[in-house]
């Protein structure tokens, strides 16, 4: 009972508690938006959106290592109480956000009408008004990893209640009025500037901000790398096998599967919040010296409690789940639905360690996502007979890259030097 106590106490529990529970708001809000400008806009329509959306997706392959790049480092040196080097960083990190964000302006723009035929979408003002956004989207996060860093997970928390509001009450607005899919993208893009004014209150307090040095420069570029690995990792895992099974699949089935994968990674979005204040404590007190490993347990255990109880249910009454989030159309996939489950929540626990790593500044374990998205990839296209085989696959790879993690960063200490004793003992 003591150590019940001694975790809810904990600041990791309370501030993944309050994410957790901002993350739960701004997910039911994003079911919402989806919700409603699917009924609103057609399916054709609905489909030029969702390309957005997805593009979206895929610019997280930049905007996750800023933001865990200004995360650890903000961690650290708020932590040794050096403002002055803080700011510093974050200009420079500042500098290559709004770079990067530029370019993708310039790229969105200039290649509009090409990826209008090349997606078949009606308009290309769509990926204009997208891309404008951009900058903002990058300098967000840098602003969201230094709120994250400096543990202040309040104003983090209402970064992402902004960012989905805005969101949706502007697109339902401009949609209303007849501005269609252009209303909606304009809606995902304002959505950035309002985030980026809340967060940006991260850099009150700061220092003289003077030029880093190039061992520094250098530091946050080869802590950055391996980011970047585990990104692309994250992106294969969560969005290949809907891809591939669009490829391999009937129409049908394809959209019963995508129904699938977004009640199963309910676990991993659910969780993400226990990542997000794991890794800057983490950093602080390494930074500090202070033991740290018992957070990577406590964090695998919140993860595991949240888990397992989706899992269950999705087990029990996989039917009711699934007509209660998607109606009756969808009941075909009901069966596989705890499996997907168990592979989200295998992932979601892998990623904590992964994280944990980073966070240390070792990033030799995002090595390991890769290898789990590749055999992801490779083993759907090898297995695809059924979409049992597509979700057996999953849980296979899953359950290998969490093991092979715990292998690599813990359990293999144990067991050699229990074979080294009994060999002693001979």
């Amino acid at each position: 009972m003591q150590k019940i106590k001694e975790l809810l106490r904990s600041k990791i529990a309370s501030a993944s508690a309050l994410l957790m529970l901002s993350m739960t708001v701004v997910n039911a809000g994003n079911y919402v938006y989806n919700l409603i400008m699917g009924r609103w806009l057609g399916p054709s329509l609905f489909a030029d959106l969702s390309l957005i959306v997805t593009l979206l997706l895929v610019v997280t392959f930049l905007t996750a290592p800023i933001q865990m790049t200004a995360a650890r480092y903000s961690a650290i040196h708020t932590a040794d109480g050096d403002n002055q080097t803080l700011a510093s960083i974050r200009r420079f990190i500042w500098f290559v956000a709004l770079s990067l964000g530029l370019l993708l302006t310039v790229f969105f723009a200039a290649l509009a009408p090409l990826l209008q035929k090349f997606f078949h979408t009606q308009s290309f003002l769509s990926f204009i008004i997208f891309g404008a956004a951009m900058p903002f989207a990058m300098l967000q996060s840098v602003e969201r990893g230094m709120l994250q860093g400096r543990t202040n997970f309040k104003i983090l928390a209402i970064s992402y209640q902004v960012e989905m509001w805005s969101r949706l009450l502007i697109s339902i607005g401009l949609v209303a009025l007849g501005l269609s899919v252009d209303g909606a993208v304009t809606g995902i893009s304002l959505s950035f500037f309002f985030t980026w004014l809340v967060a940006r209150s991260a850099v009150h307090g700061l220092g003289t901000k003077e030029s880093i040095t190039k061992e520094t420069r250098q530091d946050l570029l080869t802590f950055a790398a391996p980011v970047l690995v585990s990104q692309l990792g994250q992106i294969l895992i969560n969005n290949s096998d809907v891809i591939l099974v669009k490829r391999f699949f009937e129409t049908t089935e394809a959209g019963q599967y995508a129904a699938l994968a977004l009640i199963g990674r309910i676990v991993f979005f659910a969780t993400w919040s226990v990542v997000t204040t794991m890794f800057p404590i983490v950093a602080q007190k390494q930074k500090m010296g202070e033991p740290h490993g018992h957070l990577l347990w406590i964090s695998l255990g919140i993860v595991l409690g949240v888990s397992t109880p989706v899992v269950l249910l999705t087990l029990a009454a996989p039917e009711f789940v699934v007509t209660i989030l998607f109606g009756e159309k969808y009941i075909g996939v009901a069966s596989l639905l705890w499996l997907y489950a168990l592979a989200t929540s295998l992932y979601a626990m892998a990623n904590v360690v992964i994280n944990y790593r980073l966070s240390l500044g070792m990033g030799k374990e995002t090595g390991f996502a890769i290898a789990a998205g590749i055999a992801q990839v490779a083993g759907i296209i090898l297995f695809h007979r059924s979409l049992e085989q597509v979700v057996f696959v999953q849980v296979a790879v899953m359950a290998g890259l969490f093991l092979s993690l715990l292998w690599k960063n813990f359990l293999h200490k144990h067991v050699v030097a229990f074979i080294k004793m009994g060999l002693n003992h001979a």
